[in-house]
């Protein structure tokens, strides 16, 4: 039924039901109100619309994200395919907007795109995936943003580069796809039952085929589909299984409400380790090998050396077994402030994850101001650097120099030397033995 606040003069979207709310919408919906005009394209020189942006009715927006959070329920394997429009309220630009009244120009200005934070929908999708409901996110973006908004680095393909990755550079339209992100994105694609392609123009990009794929199975009844979320049409909205015009912070926000879903609601970026976390810098957990130990640390009474546990090993020991440990009020500050920014992680000498069961001579990851590092994996692999310090977000600053002969796949143009960031965020994953490959290991020596 119509909102009415509305009446038949309303301009609308003037498109068959379908490509209005989605194969599984029903065609009694009022269609889309027309809140932006503008002809032109939303992608100049790829397959996209014209920017024209569009919004649901509230009650039947109501009733979307009730048909949204059904399927993400029912859904086994859901992957979360998104473009430039999810990061737009952050303040980073995107490439769609064309209109100069567009809803998605309406963001805050930002000194560096660094310093940009998660949008509400980064942390929504984060609460998806801590709930169980988001199992995979194949991210277009270079931004980082769903790391800062806790969402874990194992689960997350940067496809198309990472601004806080130093193997993983952006690549231009003339370069290539890094061949292992790739593999992974057709084995995710495989196993996607539900898509929630969201702030993508879908425009015939090679990764489209995470959203093109379970949206052509649903339509022969093997898959829950793709669900595109976006203010504007895309050439691929005749695919969809729901289709929702709304700004992608809305629809998060009333999907959070909907399923009851706990996620962050400050907004603050998530940092490894946090400011109010107390870190043991040098100190080891001899059960985890983790170093540092972060929260609470435990240090054994009469063993000598003395052993330290962090606060999960503690927890999983016997009764019995406790008394022999005590728990450490606070850091040493002399010892702490000679190792911040030094981790022990589980990888051999060449960035290569150890076994389980193999973890006993730990890797050293020195970060610190100056320290000296080889690329292990990725497009620079080989190439040379050092730690230049931490960005004002607190992130490691890498200084590369690279050889102007090679060719390397992401189209980059040859130049001797670049400046990456390393995210803290890989820094908690390779800690965690969650990453398959260190981007580079310290060197031992200048040749």
């Amino acid at each position: 039924q119509s909102s009415s606040k509305f009446n038949m003069t309303t301009p609308r979207l003037k498109a068959k039901k379908q490509l209005c709310h989605g194969f599984r919408g029903d065609p009694e919906w009022a269609n889309p109100i027309i809140v932006t005009r503008c002809d032109t394209e939303a992608r100049p020189g790829y397959n996209s619309c014209k920017a024209h942006e569009y919004r649901e009715e509230p009650e039947v927006l109501t009733q979307k994200i009730k048909m949204l959070a059904d399927l993400i329920r029912k859904a086994k394997r859901c992957t979360a395919y998104t473009g430039a429009g999810i990061s737009t309220s952050s303040g980073i630009n995107d490439y769609a907007s064309k209109a100069k009244d567009s809803k998605a120009l309406q963001r805050p200005v930002l000194k560096t795109p660094l310093a940009a934070k998660p949008t509400l929908a980064h942390r929504v999708l984060a609460g998806l995936h801590k709930a169980g409901h988001l199992h995979h996110w194949v991210q277009q973006n270079h931004d980082g943003l769903p790391q800062k908004a806790g969402y874990p680095q194992y689960a997350l393909n940067e496809i198309h580069g990472a601004w806080f990755d130093p193997s993983n550079p952006v690549v231009k339209m003339s370069g290539s796809l890094r061949d292992d992100l790739f593999a992974w994105m057709l084995k995710e694609e495989k196993q996607t039952d539900l898509c929630l392609a969201m702030g993508t123009s879908l425009c015939g990009m090679n990764a489209d085929r995470v959203a093109t794929t379970p949206a052509k199975k649903a339509l022969k009844g093997k898959a829950l589909g793709t669900v595109i979320v976006s203010l504007q049409q895309t050439k691929l909205d005749h695919l969809a299984s729901l289709r929702i015009f709304a700004t992608i912070d809305e629809v998060m926000e009333k999907l959070a409400a909907e399923m009851e879903l706990d996620y962050d609601k400050q907004g603050v970026p998530y940092c490894y380790p946090r400011p109010t976390d107390k870190v043991f810098w040098g100190k080891r957990c001899y059960v985890s090998k983790a170093m540092p130990i972060v929260g609470r640390c435990y240090r054994s009474k009469n063993s000598k050396p003395q052993l330290y546990l962090c606060g999960s090993s503690y927890d999983a020991l016997p009764p019995l077994e406790k008394e022999n440990y005590v728990e450490l009020e606070k850091p040493n500050k002399k010892e702490n402030a000679e190792m911040v920014d030094v981790f022990d992680v589980p990888y051999d000498k060449n960035g290569k994850l150890l076994p389980e069961g193999k973890r006993d001579s730990m890797l050293r990851l020195d970060l610190r101001e100056g320290a000296k590092i080889i690329m292990k994996y990725g497009s620079f692999e080989g190439d040379k650097g050092m730690v230049l310090g931490l960005n004002s977000q607190g992130h490691f600053q890498i200084a590369l120099k690279h050889d102007v002969e090679k060719e390397y796949h992401h189209g980059q143009k040859h130049r001797p030397r670049s400046r990456r960031t390393m995210g803290r965020f890989m820094v908690e994953a390779a800690v965690n033995g969650q990453l398959d490959h260190l981007p580079f290991v310290n060197r031992t020596n200048d040749k």
